[in-house]
């Protein structure tokens, strides 16, 4: 029985220290903390729940917490303006029509009751969008600012990005639908992204194709620089997060507590990350790789790993987070739909 023992044991050992010592020293890769073959997906299967009528290249989804919106660009009028998915209900109808929305940009923001976006007056691309919103309680509808583009919603407040008409530092404003105070910051360059929950705003701005990820209150100005380099950004009550390059194929996601002040890097993907949505629980992404089409990626904060939500062949797009379901556009039927899965 003793000579049984040791034998099992110098064979153990044998498997065992080779391979130890082979990752120990970088001979060969080690496990990778976000890898779609090494996590395990929680149970839930992605389905279609509505239509989008959209042209070749993907628009943008918002959500109000209760609802998906997003625009569509259909020729038929029966079918343009602004839509919206009831996650209770699953009903899908029209919020506003073609002749109430104008050409918009196509990705709307949204909060509670207040939706926002950009649009021409004119025809789509000539000259700067106006700033538009909605109040779906009273129906109230406005031009925010006559000159603006990617619109955010945080609580009554919508914030926009107004360009710098020298091509230098362009600045964040807003406006709070209830009171009429306004809200200006300038930011260092061009902004790429911008997020913003209750009274803070992030946002990505620079010269160059990443910029520095920024986080601070739109209400004061104040503004705290958090990482040097970003690609994305999204923002909720208790943290910041932000995608950043590394090397040439690879990218990380970064969270920042909002109550501590430190940084923590989630994990790490191959490929580039854009459209970073949060939730308290949950955060998606789009991961484009170059052998594969975008996909969206989860990120379970409980859990703490990443996963693809669907994977395939198929276009994805724009993911957004609704009571612990992810929804984003996909086009694996020849055309686009809202496609959905449970997350928990």
């Amino acid at each position: 029985m003793r000579l049984r023992l040791v034998v099992v044991t110098a064979f153990v050992a044998m498997a065992v220290v080779p391979a130890f010592f082979a990752y120990s020293t970088g001979v060969l890769p080690g496990p990778t903390q976000a890898s779609a073959e090494s996590s395990r997906a929680p149970a839930g299967v992605a389905h279609p729940v509505a239509s989008l009528p959209w042209p070749k290249e993907a628009l943008g989804l918002a959500t109000t917490g209760t609802a998906v919106l997003w625009e569509q660009r259909n020729p038929s009028p029966a079918v343009a303006g602004l839509w919206s998915y009831d996650v209770r209900t699953q009903a899908t109808e029209r919020v506003l029509g073609r002749t109430a929305t104008g050409k918009a940009a196509g990705f709307p923001g949204a909060s509670g009751d207040l939706i926002a976006w950009a649009a021409w007056a004119g025809r789509r691309g000539d000259g700067p969008p106006r700033i538009e919103a909605f109040d779906s309680s009273t129906t109230r509808r406005w031009t925010v600012a006559q000159t603006g583009r990617d619109p955010v919603v945080a609580g009554e407040s919508v914030l926009w990005i107004e360009d710098d008409a020298a091509g230098s530092d362009d600045a964040i404003r807003g406006s709070n639908s209830l009171t009429d105070e306004e809200y200006s910051t300038t930011a260092d360059g061009s902004v790429r992204d911008i997020a913003a929950w209750g009274s803070w705003a992030a946002w990505i701005a620079g010269p160059g194709k990443t910029g520095a990820v920024w986080a601070g209150s739109y209400h004061s100005g104040a503004a705290n620089r958090l990482a040097a380099a970003g690609s994305a950004v999204a923002i909720d009550r208790d943290r910041v997060l932000w995608s950043a390059p590394r090397g040439r194929h690879s990218t990380v996601v970064v969270s920042w507590d909002r109550h501590s002040s430190r940084s923590t890097v989630l994990c790490r993907v191959v490929g580039s990350v854009s459209s970073l949505s949060l939730s308290r629980r949950y955060a998606a992404w789009v991961t484009a790789r170059d052998k594969t089409g975008p996909q969206v990626w989860a990120y379970d904060f409980d859990a703490g790993r990443a996963f693809t939500v669907s994977a395939g062949s198929s276009r994805q797009a724009s993911p957004v987070i609704v009571a612990g379901t992810v929804y984003w556009a996909d086009d694996r039927s020849g055309y686009w739909e809202l496609y959905a899965r449970s997350l928990r």
